[in-house]
């Protein structure tokens, strides 16, 4: 017999569920207080009720061991994949930004290892309703972020990043295509297991085809790409095993039990009834309308609609594919270079700024990421590092089709997560993982794990407890001292980890708004900064780079009195400096320190010998990153050295002679100071 629950489980499974449930709902806040609004307060909030409920669970844990995950295959290797991940931040060249990134990623340790302990949580307190509960709350969200798509897509709302592209709350196309996908296949799951009620099948039916339309209208190739060639392998295995879904499906829905002679392994099944004939139909028409509109790409149908021309029109003389191609050279490079356990998350300006393409040019000056899932965990733990992600994939889907093999996992359920799964691979061979896909990918990892063991006894010294009724005044006191042992863990680190830097982000803001103010001075914009940076969190890189920002418009106003613009000036270089001191040194932030030095230099002749010592170094660090040479060409020329300067724009073009900006500085100054021989 089951003993009645305690006044302390119960508050806690509760506080627990509720927290867990509210997940889902995060893709839907957008902090416009704090800087990259899309993404930090999504972070902020989703850490700190990780850390509150995890305090919760662990009395749970220590109080029942029915509350503690089991060591099956998948839990262990998803543990060792944060393992990795661990030791790779903590021995990268910058541990520091590994472990806390930055306000416009969010990412590092901190979110992988709260990922963690959501996936924990989930795999020991989540019960079969606790699922339903679950999926329907991120159904139901990203239904909301739909809306607020199709808003965007009739005129209602802007799409601030995406132009005709959709973006929603997620702030940005392909990530909002990304984190549809993942519902596109929970709701082939909800149909299945809610099949006997027309009424919600037809509800979940006209959300699929919301979803997919505005999945669409995303016009994101990526996750697009991904989905038509999943369904491909996804549709055959329906039509094969259509015979076994049909007899569990009758045999679930009556509760009889599986006949002797019952279907299991993978066939074959033999019979061509209707639905499997549709299904069949189905997927030929999933192979020929794609390749339809292929051929038709050229067409002034195809041509006049802007998402369907951007999503057949696929070249690899395109820009954007070009320049992926030359990111994925550099990263193979630098993989190479530290194969055991990679450069630790954030930390691809390294890679970006060594191994920098020439060939680049044309395109945004600084990249963070590989946009390639297979590369960006070689850059972040190496070998090990995307042996283990990919590993988490592999058992999720090797579980999914032992159950399929053994009959103890329905076909329809099997076929759909493994599609998920690898419908999620692929589309991150274009793009980069973000808070709102890991959400549901270790949601469904969880999800699989529950699945797999459902039918799993809770562990004997839970079930003897069962049993007898017995519960010892010890374990309830274990349970709550371990419990408020947490939570006052979590409450004191809860102002240096989180409030700290949210105070930051929202003083930055403050500073950055306080010149369009009236009567506002630029000595209190400087106290406006040195108040953000006072927190001396993570964020101070960003202040940093948005203070050198401002002072490059400082330098070129003439409405500024010297002496103010002088102690702005001198602000900005003595926190640049600072960041410009770390060991794992970022060019960017020499390259912002020579700039505004050189400017500087302009009345201040004496920065000049700081100037050029700064931009020297960014070379490097970066001898094949053109930028750097500009800045560099000015500072001689405005000093005096002709040569130095027609030396070093000839360097700058010689990188890549296509670069013809390059080239044409270097005749500029060539004709300016009668060398015209160097043309």
């Amino acid at each position: 017999m089951y003993m009645q629950k305690s006044g302390f489980e119960q508050f806690t499974l509760w506080i627990i569920k509720i927290g867990l449930w509210s997940i889902p709902f995060l893709p839907l806040y957008v902090s416009s207080s704090m800087l990259f609004p899309f993404i930090t307060g999504k972070n902020f909030a989703f850490r700190i009720i990780i850390e509150i409920i995890f305090a919760l669970w662990s009395g749970l844990a220590a109080f029942r061991a029915e509350y503690r995950p089991r060591l099956t295959p998948l839990f262990k290797i998803v543990t060792i994949f944060i393992v990795v991940v661990f030791l790779a931040d903590l021995f990268g060249p910058s541990p520091y930004r590994s472990f806390f990134s930055n306000y416009e990623r969010m990412e590092g340790f901190m979110m992988i290892f709260h990922l963690y302990l959501y996936f924990v949580m989930l795999v020991s307190v989540f019960r079969a309703r606790d699922w339903i509960i679950f999926f329907h709350a991120t159904l139901l969200a990203s239904l909301a972020v739909s809306y607020i798509g199709l808003m965007q897509k009739l005129g209602y709302r802007v799409s601030i990043q995406g132009g005709f592209r959709v973006d929603s709350t997620i702030g940005n196309p392909t990530y909002l295509a990304a984190y549809l996908l993942f519902h596109v296949w929970l709701l082939l799951l909800l149909m299945y297991r809610f099949w006997k009620k027309w009424w919600l099948v037809a509800l979940y039916g006209a959300a699929l085809l919301f979803e997919l339309a505005i999945l669409y209208f995303t016009a994101s190739r990526g996750p697009v790409l991904a989905l038509v060639i999943i369904l491909v392998p996804f549709l055959a295995s329906i039509v094969w095993f259509w015979p076994r879904i049909v007899e569990e499906r009758i045999r679930t829905a009556s509760g009889v039990a599986p006949r002797a002679d019952a279907a299991v392994g993978f066939g074959p099944y033999r019979g061509w009834s209707a639905g499997r004939k549709i299904a069949g139909a189905v997927l030929l028409l999933t192979i020929v309308v794609p390749f339809f509109f292929w051929q038709i790409r050229g067409s002034e149908f195809v041509q006049s609609n802007q998402a369907l021309k951007r999503l057949v029109n696929y070249s690899l003389t395109e820009t954007t594919i070009k320049s992926r191609f030359h990111i994925w050279g550099m990263s193979a490079r630098a993989a190479l270079e530290r194969p055991i356990l990679g450069w630790g998350q954030e930390n691809y300006y390294l890679v970006f700024q060594k191994y920098f393409d020439p060939a680049l040019f044309a395109q945004e000056p600084w990249f963070d990421r590989s946009h390639n899932i297979i590369f960006d965990w070689l850059i972040h733990a190496g070998f090990p590092g995307i042996l283990s992600y990919l590993g988490m994939i592999a058992v999720a889907c090797w579980v999914v089709v032992r159950g399929i093999r053994r009959g103890s996992f329905p076909v329809w359920y099997g076929i759909v997560l493994a599609s998920l799964f690898l419908t999620y691979l692929f589309q991150n061979f274009f793009v980069f993982d973000n808070l709102n896909t890991y959400l549901l990918f270790f949601a469904f990892l969880a999800f699989t794990e529950f699945f797999a063991h459902a039918s799993v006894s809770v562990p004997a010294a839970s079930a003897r407890r069962v049993e007898t009724g017995v519960e010892t005044r010890s374990d309830l006191g274990r349970g709550v001292a371990v419990g408020g042992a947490m939570l006052f863990v979590v409450a004191g680190l809860l102002y240096p980890l989180h409030v700290k830097p949210i105070l930051e982000s929202k003083d930055l803001i403050r500073a950055l708004s306080l010149p369009q103010q009236e009567g506002a001075t630029l000595s209190q914009v400087e106290s406006a900064f040195r108040e953000a940076l006072a927190y001396n969190s993570f964020g101070d890189t960003e202040v940093r780079e948005q203070l050198s920002n401002m002072a490059r418009g400082v330098i070129n106003s003439s409405s500024i009195p010297a002496e103010a613009q002088n102690a702005f000036l001198a602000f900005t270089v003595d926190e640049l400096k600072k960041e410009t001191a770390e060991p794992a040194k970022d060019v960017k932030h020499l390259l912002f320190l020579g700039t505004i030095l050189t400017a500087w230099a302009a009345s201040d002749p004496g920065r000049a010998q700081e100037a050029e010592a700064a931009l020297l170094e960014a070379i490097r660090l970066s001898p094949t990153k053109q930028i750097i040479y500009f800045p560099l060409a000015q500072l001689y020329l405005s000093t005096g050295r002709a040569d130095a300067a027609l030396k070093t724009l000839r360097d700058a073009w010689n990188l890549d002679r296509s670069y013809h900006e390059a080239g044409a500085n270097l005749l500029m100054i060539a004709l300016l100071t009668g060398n015209a021989e160097v043309a």
